[in-house]
């Protein structure tokens, strides 16, 4: 039977050992180490003490936990540094390690994928150390940005969208791709291969995979991302398109990693919050009628055929007695406005049109978990916008109105 420890003798513990001087704590195998903040399908978790369940909108996610998908399934993770993990259909992956110091901002993250697609967008601990990734043919690590995986049993394809860099490892040798829109691709029992640019119509598959659904299905994302030039922006040298004055392989102001705006705003949220969150709330404050929860958002997107980040922020009004609200959102200079419904037990999601004249079609999707210590403090999620010529998917972290600092 395992072991469980209340939130207040958690915390207590966790002072206890920094005191004696343990600065990054080891999560115990039990502990929790995020949360699911989307799903589709029946996604499944198999922690090492429990039974296998299904990873519905809320649901911790723990060290040590074998994460498996069906062909129609995906799901969303959301770590407690701030990072975040896709996992697309028929996928399996084992989280090998979770280590964190909110005070410092520094830890350490191992992942295990045996098979699928995913993607990760680095967190606080990819600022300071390489997130790694381990695929039956190679060792993958990323610094502080966007990486997309499809593994299989004898070949690993690994895609640096941008960031500081990602390393791929395999027989001694270390290929290391500073450059966004570049894959290396790596064989069972080979090296990895040199980094070249992604073919065209490769990064719209892998997205179509991880989108499922709400993507709009894998045939028109491929088509899409064959005509969009992609590959061939990202060939250059990074002057004279709009990918090389964006991103970057360093510091510098044309060479931003704009994984830093989503991932301080989630990372900062989670360290205003009590210690021992993220807790799934259990139950909503019934004598406050509606709650404001304001947030941004941030993430990938192709608009006419070019790729860019885009940002924005959002405004949620939640009413306790319905079980619904309204959702306000203003991304990458477009706004949205529509209704949020409730589902399951602590997930929401909100479906909106455009409220712009100059950007007719566009709808933005919602779909998250509320997040707190007794009362709803914080929600976190991912989203997605489709439109005529326009595609945008990220994910979005939010706030209760006039919650002070540590509250």
């Amino acid at each position: 039977m395992a072991t469980r420890f209340s939130g207040a003798n958690l915390s207590l513990l966790t002072a206890a050992l920094l005191a004696a001087g343990t600065s990054l704590l080891p999560v115990a195998a039990s502990a929790k180490v995020g949360v699911t903040s989307a799903a589709e399908g029946d996604p499944r978790g198999k922690p090492p003490t429990e039974a296998e369940r299904v990873l519905r909108v809320g649901v911790d996610v723990q060290a040590n936990e074998v994460i498996t998908t069906s062909a129609s399934d995906r799901a969303h993770l959301m770590f407690l540094d701030g990072t975040s993990l896709s996992v697309g259909p028929n996928a399996q992956l084992t989280i090998d390690k979770f280590v964190y110091d909110p005070a410092t901002k520094t830890g350490d993250l191992a992942i295990n994928a045996s098979k699928g697609v995913f993607r990760l967008v680095g967190g606080k601990i990819s600022k300071t150390n390489a997130i790694t990734v381990t695929t039956p043919s190679s060792t993958i690590g990323i610094r502080g940005g966007i990486s997309i995986f499809d593994v299989g049993q004898q070949e690993t394809m690994s895609i640096f969208v941008f960031g500081i860099s990602m390393t791929v490892g395999a027989g001694g040798k270390l290929e290391i791709v500073t450059r966004p829109g570049f894959q290396v691709t790596t064989f069972f029992g080979g090296l990895p291969g040199l980094a070249s640019a992604v073919p065209p119509g490769a990064l719209g598959a892998l997205f179509a995979q991880l989108e499922g659904s709400r993507g709009g299905g894998q045939g028109g994302a491929d088509q899409a991302a064959q005509n969009s030039g992609f590959s061939g922006a990202n060939s250059g040298q990074g002057s004279g398109n709009t990918l090389g004055d964006r991103f970057g392989s360093g510091p510098g102001p044309r060479n931003v990693n704009p994984s830093n705006i989503l991932t301080n705003a989630l990372t900062n949220a989670f360290e205003t919050a009590p210690s021992n969150l993220p807790e799934i709330v259990s139950r909503a404050n019934q004598s406050q009628q509606t709650i404001t929860y304001n947030g941004v958002m941030g993430g990938l997107v192709r608009n006419n055929g070019n790729y860019s980040f885009g940002t924005g922020t959002y405004q949620q009004v939640w009413s306790m007695g319905s079980n619904s609200g309204t959702t306000t959102a203003n991304f990458n200079n477009s706004s949205y406005s529509g209704t949020t419904t409730r589902t399951g037990n602590y997930g929401f999601q909100a479906t909106m049109p455009t409220t712009n004249p100059s950007t007719p079609g566009r709808t933005m999707n919602m779909n998250g978990a509320f997040i707190g210590q007794g009362y709803p403090n914080y929600q976190a999620g991912t989203f997605s916008v489709n439109g005529p010529n326009y595609r945008a998917g990220g994910a979005f972290v939010g706030q209760k109105a006039g919650m002070p600092p540590g509250h």
